[in-house]
């Protein structure tokens, strides 16, 4: 692990107690989310091959989160969603450290903001109907792409051919639907159902998969992650293996992926170290 991911660590860690700090002062339910839930779970902190931290939050908490954010941040931060930032095209927010640069490969570098940041997912319900699912399912990842398309996102990057084909499509409609048309689709979509069994994160492709019981997400309890406590569903057994299987062993190493990480600056952080 270099020097350098090192310190991103603690970039993020300052980010993610920020937004932990703000969850307990308005009551907002948060938890670890995806690798970063793994990686409390597994090894107590990052899962060693991990270079980004994941929060998730039930909608009804992701609002209150939004309502209040932009008043409650430090200076040092920006809420950067569609809302906050008209070049996002992302379909979940990230808060992001001030004065340093984190920019991947099939991202786009012209962009206004490309600080380090950390994720926030809301999770919503969505159909009972496994057919009614997946249909919606396809919908929503197309139009998530069309947005990262028309934000200069090239997220077929490094492909092959045969994945840069299958992006023909989405690039086409991304001339000719507009961002707002888009979003209103999106956001119909995350809001279509209510009290159903399954609750799913705002991702766009992960949608058809990455869904969970919603008993899963009732309680919480405290973990350790690099010596900070942070919440996670009690339930937590439950939603490793339904999201990574026999979440306990370690996969081969070809399978250890991290972010292709182009550019990498503390700047204004390295400061504080």
């Amino acid at each position: 692990m270099s020097d350098l991911i090192l310190k991103l660590r603690k970039a993020q860690l300052k980010i993610a107690l920020e937004i932990k700090r703000i969850c307990e002062k308005h009551d907002i339910t948060y938890f670890l989310d995806a690798g970063s839930m793994l990686g409390a779970v597994r090894h107590g902190g990052y899962i060693p091959w991990d270079d980004d931290m994941d929060i998730g939050m039930l909608d009804k908490d992701y609002v209150k989160f939004l309502a209040v954010a932009q008043e409650e941040l430090g200076e040092e931060f920006f809420l950067d969603n569609y809302m906050t930032n008209p070049e996002n095209p992302l379909v979940f927010t990230k808060v992001r450290l001030k004065g340093t640069t984190y920019l991947e490969k099939k991202g786009n570098p012209h962009l206004s903001h490309n600080e380090i940041f950390v994720d926030i997912f809301p999770y919503y319900y969505i159909s009972d109907n496994i057919m009614e699912r997946r249909i919606e399912a396809f919908f929503m990842a197309f139009m998530v792409q069309i947005l990262l398309s028309k934000a200069g996102y090239r997220v077929w990057r490094g492909e092959r051919w045969t994945k840069r084909l299958k992006f023909v499509p989405v690039n086409v409609a991304a001339i000719f639907f507009p961002i707002r048309v888009v979003r209103k689709q999106i956001d119909r979509l995350y809001h279509k159902h209510d009290q159903t069994a399954y609750i799913c994160a705002q991702g766009g492709s992960a949608y058809d998969y990455w869904y969970f019981p919603k008993e899963i997400f009732d309680e919480y309890i405290d973990i350790e992650f690099e010596n900070i406590k942070f919440k996670i569903p009690k339930e937590y057994d439950c939603f490793l293996k339904k999201a990574y299987g026999d979440y306990m062993q370690l996969p081969p190493e070809d399978q250890r992926i991290t972010h292709q990480i182009s550019k990498l600056d503390l700047g204004d952080f390295e400061a504080e170290l």
